[in-house]
């Protein structure tokens, strides 16, 4: 994982080539909640490669439009990241203890936007 001098519309980037190790971009300008969030995006995209790592070869970006939740490629990764950073189980027990979605985007080290997001995403109002 490298801070990178990405443009303004992408938050990170996965770069795999065949017998390498994949190495994910982060924007050095976003905030260390949003390179969380970015880095685990990208780790679903590589959970979702080719098992033959020779034949793996990408380079994908996370832009705005992942953050949207309609573009199908963009779906699973968001998920993953989502269920990495705010498993369901700890969400739902730090809600029967009273925490507000303020408390627990602190609690799990994500954006506001982002457990509200996954409080949806679990059918729990917020």
């Amino acid at each position: 994982m490298l801070d990178a001098p990405l443009d303004d519309d992408t938050a990170g980037a996965l770069v795999k080539e065949p017998g390498q190790d994949p190495t994910i971009l982060l924007n050095e300008n976003d905030s260390p909640n949003r390179k969380r969030f970015t880095c685990a995006h990208e780790l679903g995209h590589y959970r979702r490669r080719s098992a033959d790592e020779n034949e793996y070869t990408t380079v994908d970006l996370r832009g705005s439009l992942a953050a949207t939740g309609t573009d199908p490629e963009e779906i699973y990764p968001n998920e993953f990241a989502a269920s990495l950073l705010m498993p369901e189980d700890a969400v739902r027990r730090l809600l029967e203890e009273g925490l507000g979605d303020l408390e627990l985007a602190i609690r799990f080290g994500v954006s506001r936007e982002a457990i509200e997001y996954r409080l949806k995403n679990l059918f729990i109002p917020s």
